[in-house]
């Protein structure tokens, strides 16, 4: 069992994690993933973009993230407070490699939940370093593990008497490259102001929500 911090030890930290405050906390920012809304990212990163789409698309269908629902099979409060799909390609700088994310549009639900309801808590990075620093002078040894989807491994739960049920809208061009993945969503596409649209209920957690 190593001896407990002396008070020199408590200095040296306190001037690490400074040092380390100083670097990263700067009006520019240090960036390690580029991101893109689908329009854009199709454009920029072209045939690379459209399978990281297609990926992301057909694993949301394989994992049942979120299923088919007819627009006269919902509320009035459903339809109104749905939100819309976004996709999102991130273009990783080191691993050179370029993954779709589907998120759930969460900043319309402003209107009706709380900041409490909709914050989600994350470790600063002053946490992570004090951590690994106790770490270190313990000798501990250490495992950090990727849990792969983590977000789509939870499910929503299920809607109480009298709430409603989550509902999430595909637009754009993610209509087409649903429909032709499963053509069963063919017949769920209604038309709003002249742009195809499929209503989904989320079954599984999704980013933004």
């Amino acid at each position: 069992m190593k001896a407990d911090y002396e008070e020199h030890d408590a200095i040296l930290i306190a001037r690490c994690l400074m040092q380390i405050k100083a670097k990263f906390d700067t009006d520019e920012g240090l960036s390690f993933i580029q991101q893109y809304y689908i329009n854009q990212g199709l454009k920029k990163l072209g045939d690379n973009g459209k399978d990281a789409v297609d990926k992301e698309l057909r694993q949301m269908i394989l994992r049942d993230c979120f299923t088919p629902k007819f627009v006269k099979d919902m509320t009035a409060s459903e339809r109104k407070k749905t939100q819309s799909a976004m996709m999102l390609l991130a273009e990783k700088q080191f691993e050179k490699t370029i993954k779709g994310r589907l998120v759930y549009r969460g900043n319309g639900t402003r209107e009706w939940l709380s900041r409490e309801d909709t914050a989600s808590q994350t470790a600063s990075q002053e946490a992570i370093t004090i951590t690994c620093v106790i770490d270190a002078h313990g000798g501990r040894d250490i495992i950090t593990m990727d849990v792969p989807h983590a977000f789509i491994q939870t499910y929503m739960p299920e809607a109480k008497e009298g709430e409603n049920c989550i509902y999430m809208k595909i637009t754009g061009m993610m209509v087409q490259i649903l429909i032709d993945m499963a053509p069963g969503y063919r017949e769920y596409v209604v038309l709003e102001n002249g742009k195809r649209v499929i209503y989904v209920q989320v079954l599984r957690a999704r980013y933004g929500m």
